[in-house]
């Protein structure tokens, strides 16, 4: 049978919106300004109050598109709702589900309520955008990776080194969206997607959309197609709630009784019963009292020795915490290759969320990478000349495990890579030891990467809280030291 034009339309549309999305996430040049077109990240960034004029405007064009077609975002923009469409490829029939609306307004309104509560990791979880970037982060970049090696590809390495956390978080993201796309198609959008939720509200009243005709015989041809699952034959409703716009079915009704357009259809009403409102309401109460537990307590690091560093522009501690959805973009651009998932640096509150561990890599003294890519305001953009002078974290220096200290020998490679002169090596008997210089140091963590003592390095960044300005760099050069051939620095 002819595949209609529309559809073929939209299967172009969402492949080019695609490829578009990967270009930007993987940082090709010309590219980075589509993932603003991700209504989630968007209102998250219009909430933190460091939005633009483009994220308004592309806020804006896709709730009037939901009003005017309904959920057509959720099918030619959103990537996971690709992924999803390509997990279901040459799957032949779906079956009609339940609408779920009880479960998907009790999600939506614990996950709301715990983010209005300080507690930001129900939305990181669920929110589409964020999921897929965890699951192209640490899936597809490694599969990349591997098969570029394989084939002996001149290819840059497009790989993260993941923290366990988001590792086990992508897979578990991944197989889960596989299992729900194979069994049921767009489950997991209409039962546990926070912006599925949101546009569905506005599908409702959409202008546009698919509606039965009295020429309709029941015979199911639709509703079998459809991977939504919002096609109830026997009664002749179509739920625009759920309907994600794939326009699969109109080609299958060989009465054409399925049509697009302004026409009436039966109106699914919302229930409000007792129960239900019962139900969801104690979900948001939930959502509220989780937020303000989680964010009262659930602060406390895994280690209170060392506070984690914060990614440059992240502001303080609480309000990070509060904005960052842990969607790892800032974790794929960064030069320096410091920036992790973390598991419980943070705390409870701040499981996935981005850290600087200096054992990977430093924070690049002329990179404001993360800060540029950041979707949804948790890193504040900042010049570069003023974040050569931001303050994420201050040395700690320990001189009973430093080499020259202990040993007697030269060493200096803190000293040698500290950018802004904040290590001064100082005549300490036969040779020269650190000295910490804590109101220019910036924590770039230059200084704990090279330092050569292990476990434990002799000289450790330790987080602020709240990150500000330092005094302008005194620009001296590196003090040059004859070092032994076992610490060639």
């Amino acid at each position: 049978m002819r595949v209609p034009v529309y559809r073929s339309a939209r299967i172009g549309i969402a492949a080019l919106s695609f490829v578009l999305f990967l270009s930007a996430t993987w940082f090709v040049k010309g590219y980075e300004g589509w993932y603003a077109g991700q209504i989630g990240s968007d209102l998250l960034k219009i909430a933190a109050g460091r939005y633009t004029l483009g994220v308004l405007i592309a806020a804006a064009v896709i709730l009037v598109l939901t009003l005017l077609f309904g959920r057509i975002y959720c099918s030619v923009v959103c990537p996971l709702g690709i992924l999803q469409d390509l997990m279901m490829m040459f799957k032949r029939k779906f079956r009609s589900q339940r609408s779920y609306r009880v479960l998907r307004y009790s999600v939506f309104g614990f996950v709301i309520a715990s983010l209005a509560g300080g507690f930001i990791l129900p939305l990181a979880l669920l929110m589409p955008s964020s999921n897929f970037l965890m699951v192209e982060n640490n899936i597809f970049r490694k599969v990349w990776q591997m098969v570029s090696e394989q084939l002996e590809w001149n290819m840059p390495n497009q790989a993260l080194n993941p923290a366990v956390s988001g590792y086990l978080a992508a897979w578990g993201v991944f197989i889960l969206l596989l299992v729900l796309a194979r069994w049921r198609g767009r489950v997991y959008c209409n039962t546990l997607c926070p912006v599925g939720a949101l546009l569905g509200l506005f599908a409702r009243g959409a202008r546009f959309k698919i509606f039965m005709t009295d020429a309709c015989v029941s015979c199911g041809a639709c509703e079998r197609a459809c991977k939504s699952g919002c096609i109830d034959a026997k009664a002749g409703t179509v739920n625009t709630e759920n309907c994600v716009m794939c326009l699969n079915c109109l080609d299958k009704c060989k009465f054409h009784a399925l049509k697009f357009g302004r026409g009436k259809k039966k109106v699914v009403e919302l229930s409000v019963s007792r129960r239900n409102f019962l139900v969801t309401g104690g979900a948001v109460a939930g959502g509220v009292a989780t937020g303000l537990v989680v964010s009262k307590f659930g602060g406390r690091t895994a280690n209170d020795k060392v506070a984690p560093v914060m990614p440059p522009g992240a502001g303080s501690r609480e309000e990070f915490l509060r904005k960052c959805v842990s969607c790892g973009l800032c974790i794929g651009a960064c030069k320096g290759h410091v920036l992790t998932h973390s598991s419980l640096e943070y705390g409870i509150g701040g499981i996935l969320q981005p850290y600087l561990n200096f054992k990977r890599g430093v924070c690049e003294f002329n990179c404001t990478s993360c800060m540029d890519v950041c979707p949804c305001g948790a890193l504040e953009k900042i010049p570069l000349e003023e974040k050569k002078r931001l303050r994420l974290g201050v040395v700690h220096y320990n001189r009973s495990v430093c080499i020259p200290y202990v040993d007697g020998t030269v060493c200096g490679a803190c000293s040698e890579h500290c950018p802004v002169g904040a290590l001064e090596m100082v005549p300490y008997k036969a040779t020269k030891i650190p000295h910490v210089h804590t109101d220019l140091c910036i924590g770039c963590g230059a200084c704990q990467n090279i330092c050569p003592v292990t476990p434990t390095p002799a000289v450790v960044v330790h987080g602020v809280s709240k990150q500000f300005l330092v005094e302008k760099p005194k620009q001296t050069p590196p003090v040059k030291l004859k070092a032994e051939e076992d610490f060639p620095f």
